[in-house]
């Protein structure tokens, strides 16, 4: 029987990693980013810092919706000793689908002023009419973002992504794995022993991408052909959850797991007979970032506290805390080495060409939701 986590208990992307330890995920290609330097810097070249807006004008309570724990340690600490007026409140997102996400929303749009959310809640909540654009002359340091990642991410401001493949313990499978074909074809063998995402766009994209196909397919057969893969492979698994997917590669009850790329990174180095893959037919990626939510009262203090997210340091605070794959090459002398370095998560070019970030799939959305659905009760 699959595992299932809690629906009552807050989703925490920090629980993705282990408590207390800090391994980074830096997925940009290293043309992407400047040179790290040493592990505690404590100056940046290059950077823009720009302050959020004179004090006086930065008052008021802002309420972000967000996974548990996915800021920097002392960001937010620091932000209200900069600006005394002033106060940032997160709320636990538990949604497990964008569009679940986006009701949340939508039913209590006066209870959020901002949110986190990938490339497909944006499109979904534009449709919606829940959020609304920023402006960008009120962050300046939006300059220090990659302009690749500003202009797939234009609504709001980009914060990090991340990719799926497979990680796998070495010394408990004995066959060479390059590929989603692989992760299938042994399912059987290794059954009982083989944990997945519980997210509908990074699960059923993978196996999307295992039967030759787009991770953003809208064409119905396919989609279906993907959640008959799902449904497949669903007697074989541990587990399908969505925080701490590859903490069974560490114990040993999982010899497989589909799972982010930053959640194996950080697992080897308890267990380092953890390997990682990036399947050879492709990988699905997320890119997320923060959006204002419509009609907010607070959008001058939301963009103050985006441009503080983006300063080099405090945006160092972000990826040095979560561990999360980056977006601002200002920042890079102030991440830790562990994070910037790791060679897991800065793959060459061609690798690279196989990501496929994850899109929003206007009126196939409902196909995706049904299809999804249907394999979670099979």
């Amino acid at each position: 029987m699959v595992a299932r986590m809690d629906r009552g208990t807050p989703l925490s992307r920090r629980q993705l990693l282990a408590r207390g330890v800090k391994l980074g995920v830096g997925l940009p290609s290293a043309a992407w980013l400047l040179a790290a330097c040493s592990e505690d810097s404590t100056t940046a070249e290059g950077g823009a810092t720009s302050p959020a807006s004179p004090a006086a004008e930065v008052t008021g309570q802002a309420v972000l919706l967000n996974y548990v724990g996915w800021i920097g340690a002392s960001e937010v600490e620091a932000f209200e000793q900069q600006f005394p007026g002033a106060t940032i409140k997160q709320a636990p997102d538990n949604s497990s689908s964008i569009g679940g996400k986006v009701q949340i929303i939508k039913n209590n749009a006066d209870q959020y002023d901002f949110t986190l959310g990938d490339e497909s809640f944006v499109g979904q909540a534009l449709l919606a009419d829940i959020i609304q654009d920023v402006d960008f002359s009120k962050i300046p340091n939006i300059e220090n973002v990659s302009q690749n990642f500003r202009d797939d991410y234009p609504h709001g401001i980009p914060t990090d992504y991340g990719k799926v493949g497979i990680g796998y313990r070495k010394d408990l499978v004995t066959e060479s794995i390059v590929g989603w074909g692989d992760f299938w074809a042994l399912a059987p063998k290794y059954s009982g022993q083989i944990s997945m995402i519980d997210l509908d766009r990074d699960t059923m994209g993978s196996a999307l991408k295992y039967l030759g196909f787009s991770g953003n397919s809208t064409n119905p057969d396919e989609i279906a052909k993907a959640k008959d893969a799902l449904i497949e492979i669903k007697p074989h698994l541990l587990a399908l959850k969505y925080y701490n997917v590859g903490a069974a590669l560490v114990n040993g009850s999982a010899a497989m797991a589909l799972d982010w790329d930053f959640d194996i990174a950080l697992n080897q180095r308890k267990e380092p007979n953890i390997e990682w893959v990036l399947p050879e037919e492709g990988a699905v990626a997320y890119l997320e970032g923060w959006v204002a939510v419509k009609g907010t009262p607070n959008i001058d203090l939301v963009q103050a506290f985006m441009n503080w997210h983006l300063e080099p340091e405090q945006y160092a605070d972000f990826v040095n805390t979560t561990s999360t794959a980056y977006v601002s090459p200002a920042a890079t002398p102030f991440v830790k080495k562990s994070i910037s370095e790791n060679p897991i998560l800065f793959p060459d070019e061609a690798t690279l060409a196989k990501v496929e970030f994850e899109k929003f799939l206007g009126d196939a959305t409902a196909d995706w939701a049904k299809a999804w659905e249907e394999f979670k009760s099979a």
